[in-house]
């Protein structure tokens, strides 16, 4: 083989490994952190002395909020929290550099008064001038970096301002080229971090116990701050209740560390016997304010023009105001409803993710007006019902109804309380439209208990035949492997296959009977779907005035109360 031709395969090769082992270090570098959210007891407001149940329900209240809240929801970390765990971290450290110098001072005080020579007290004081000045550079250092940290921090805010989620530079893909090993460890600088939630001691149940010391203190006192982040906690829940005969009233406040902020109250009241009612309640107020949802810009276009000045939006129920065309809210699972005066109203429900843009054409419809008569194929005595309202009865078997542009879903009651079910699809619904319906009113669910016992019996005379079946069949084998071999007589052996004949003749027939049946329960079954309305082709559409409905309506409400009449009498008799 060619020494050339080696060398190119042995590059290869060494490309697919390098390519191989960065695919398998990029997990380990893009790994995302935690974000540790934990909870503490709550407290009783009127309540004196703690007792068994006043305890328990301290307790079950925040643990049941952690839980509601769940470990889906996605922390977005924003440059000012990522600077408070920074300028923590460097004060930390500058608290335990100056005692070590506060130390040093002391000991290098104290060298003066020991029982030195000059050469050794010369020698132990530069010594110690030594490690003096190694720990005032780090403390330097370590406000050189805090400045930093701060413009760095003032920086990236304004790029989040100013609506950049990343710090991105402009390369060429020559430069993207010649960069990909250079660059192949290197995470990109992103201004917004993301942070799964997480439970403290990864246990809902399980509750932050501050010690006896920090007991008396405030959650934002220092000494309470840092027990809480050597915990490894970012976020605690603190909270007290008052309960009142049945009700009880719950506050939930949310405090941020490092940096002690409360960053959320939520309160709720309610029943003591929903408190689930009432601890879901909370957990949804306060998911917005964990995830820190980054604000979705909506750009919204109406047409027709003429619709757009009459255009009101709600957003989750709430009138929202359009500003040159867009709408700022926060990110998350909202309800938008646009509504214009004489136009059918839109809307929709999406889960909109922060820090994006979206385009939302409103094309409003006028709404379909007018009438449509639905016959029935059949004379039946009984009435029409369609979308919740009475049709009115034109005409012996067929009634009219308006319609709003939508399918219909009707039903035919008749006079003995048995029902129909059918639909007119949105082709149909038009004005003057004229339908045709065969209604088969009955009490279905009779009907499919019916056909589903009949069924169930079937099969079990099936499954009965098959005994006879396998017996005269095994039977007729083996005195045929007899005859064969002379052991017993012609008629014996035939007198088996005759018997075997008739049995399998007979299960046959009841394994039709059971699939007929079977055909007969399924069709039962999807009787309560409602029948398909179609198109009348052998009559036309009626139409009458509104005088002429009105008077129409008077004579069957007065046909109706006649009735009604002539059944209490004859209860009466």
């Amino acid at each position: 083989m060619a020494l050339g031709m080696m060398t190119k395969r042995f590059s290869a090769l060494f490309l697919i490994i390098i390519l191989n082992g960065v695919s398998l270090c990029l997990p380990l570098f893009c790994e995302s952190g935690k974000w540790t959210i934990a909870a503490q007891k709550f407290t009783a407001d009127n309540v004196s002395n703690e007792d068994n149940v006043n305890s328990k329900t301290a307790e079950m209240l925040p643990s049941d909020i952690l839980e509601k809240i769940g470990t889906a929801v996605t922390r977005n970390v924003m440059p000012e929290e990522q600077f408070e765990r920074t300028k923590y971290k460097l004060r930390t450290e500058r608290q335990s550099l100056f005692l070590q110098l506060s130390a040093e001072y002391k000991k290098r005080d104290s060298l003066v008064l020991a029982n030195y020579s000059d050469y050794k007290l010369k020698t132990a004081l530069k010594e110690s001038q030594k490690k003096i000045t190694s720990l005032q550079e780090k403390i330097t250092a370590n406000l050189d970096e805090l400045k930093k940290a701060t413009e760095e921090n003032e920086r990236k805010m304004a790029a989040v301002a100013n609506g950049d989620a990343e710090l991105q530079t402009q390369e060429s893909e020559l430069n993207k080229f010649k960069n990909l090993f250079k660059k192949i460890f290197e995470k990109d600088e992103s201004l917004i971090q993301q942070e799964q939630i997480s439970f403290y001691g990864n246990d809902v149940s399980k509750l932050y116990t501050p010690s006896n010391e920090l007991k008396e203190l405030a959650v934002t006192d220092s000494l309470y701050e840092k027990a809480v982040v050597n915990a490894g906690i970012n976020t605690l829940l603190t909270g007290h209740y008052s309960k009142y005969g049945d009700y009880i009233s719950v506050y939930v406040d949310m405090y941020i560390y490092p940096g002690v902020r409360k960053i959320g109250s939520v309160a709720e009241v309610g029943s003591v016997k929903e408190l689930e009612l009432i601890t879901t309640s909370i957990a949804m107020q306060l998911v917005p304010v964990i995830s820190n949802s980054l604000p979705v810009e909506l750009v919204v276009a109406v047409s027709p023009q003429e619709a757009a000045p009459k255009t009101v939006v709600y957003i989750d129920d709430v009138l929202q105001k359009i500003e040159s065309g867009k709408l700022i809210v926060d990110s998350g699972i909202h309800t938008i409803q646009f509504i214009s005066e004489g136009y059918k109203a839109a809307g929709t429900t999406y889960a909109f993710e922060g820090n994006k843009k979206y385009f939302i054409d409103i094309n409003f419809e006028k709404p379909k007006s007018g009438f449509i008569q639905v016959e029935l194929k059949k004379p039946l005595n009984g009435s029409l019902l369609m979308n919740g309202e009475r049709a009115i009865e034109v005409e012996p078997q067929k009634s009219q109804i308006a319609i709003n542009g939508k399918e219909i879903l009707g039903e035919f009651v008749a006079e003995n309380g048995e029902t129909a079910f059918f639909y007119i699809p949105h082709k149909l619904t038009f004005d003057s439209s004229n339908v045709i319906i065969n209604p088969k009113p009955m009490d279905r669910m009779a009907y499919i208990d019916k056909r589903r016992k009949i069924m169930y019996t079937s099969y079990s005379i099936f499954i009965i035949s098959l005994i006879p079946t396998f017996y005269t069949l095994a039977n007729f084998k083996n005195n045929a492997n007899l005859y064969a071999n002379n052991q017993i007589d012609y008629e014996t052996a035939k007198n088996w296959q005759t018997a075997s004949n008739v049995s399998k003749a007979i299960s046959l027939g009841c394994g039709l009977f059971w699939g007929y049946e079977l055909v007969r329960y399924l069709m039962a079954a999807n009787s309560v779907l409602p029948q398909k309305a179609k198109a009348s082709k052998n009559s036309e559409f009626i139409y009458y005035t509104p005088e002429e409905l009105e008077e129409i309506k008077k004579r069957n409400n007065t046909v109706e109360t006649e009735e009604i009449s002539n059944q209490k009498d004859g209860e009466t008799e």
